[in-house]
């Protein structure tokens, strides 16, 4: 089993590295705009925030969250950015709005770890790894492999409109059947988010008090 998905990777790795490199790099891109992004926030404002982080930080303690509904919550808005990755790879004017999800997703991530590390430094670092890692560790693979598969089957049916030879309907499932399992691992990531994460985030609030 471990031996024929490290083949399928390889072979994924191989046949569809522009893929990978695309994907991968307008996450990057995302990341690296939301971090210098960070630096335009006027000083009225990151004061603001800065003030609101610390009242979070004293009440995260006493927080007690409804768990079934944040479930609901985070489970909902997995399922449609899953969704919609998956639906924007049908088609083939849709993949710059799938990369434009991509970039978006690593603009709000590294924009929150700027914040987060330049407002509060080592403790900024210590609630970045407690608030932000655990989830993204799992979603943030999984919907970059997203993205890869959704950019690949584009790519073919650009090639079926050049060669109707070209065979859809296998590569069809196995992107539909890929696109399932990153669902689920994105339902795992919703699981930590929502049962590790708040518990992680009460233990650094208390340390950092």
């Amino acid at each position: 089993m471990l031996k024929s998905l490290r083949g399928f990777w390889g072979n994924s790795l191989r046949y569809s590295w522009p893929a990978y490199l695309i994907v991968v790099g307008v996450f990057a891109c995302g990341i690296i705009t939301g971090a210098m992004g960070v630096k335009g926030i006027p000083f009225e404002q990151a004061q603001e925030l800065k003030t609101y982080l610390d009242q979070f930080l004293q009440q995260a303690g006493m927080m007690e969250v409804d768990n079934t509904g944040v479930l609901r919550d985070v489970m909902y808005n997995d399922l449609v950015l899953i969704l919609e990755v998956y639906l924007l790879g049908l088609t083939v004017i849709g993949i710059p709005v799938m990369l434009g999800i991509i970039f978006t997703r690593g603009f709000v991530l590294g924009y929150c770890v700027a914040f987060l590390t330049n407002s509060k430094s080592l403790q900024g670092m210590a609630l970045t790894c407690a608030a932000i890692l655990p989830q993204n560790i799992i979603l943030v693979p999984a919907l970059l492999m997203g993205g890869v598969a959704s950019l690949c089957f584009a790519l073919l049916l650009v090639k079926r409109f050049y060669n109707s030879k070209t065979v859809i309907w296998p590569s069809f499932v196995i992107y539909s059947g890929l696109m399932c399992l990153v669902l689920a691992v994105s339902a795992g990531a919703g699981l930590v988010e929502v049962y590790l994460t708040p518990l992680l985030v009460k233990l650094t609030a208390a340390y950092l008090l």
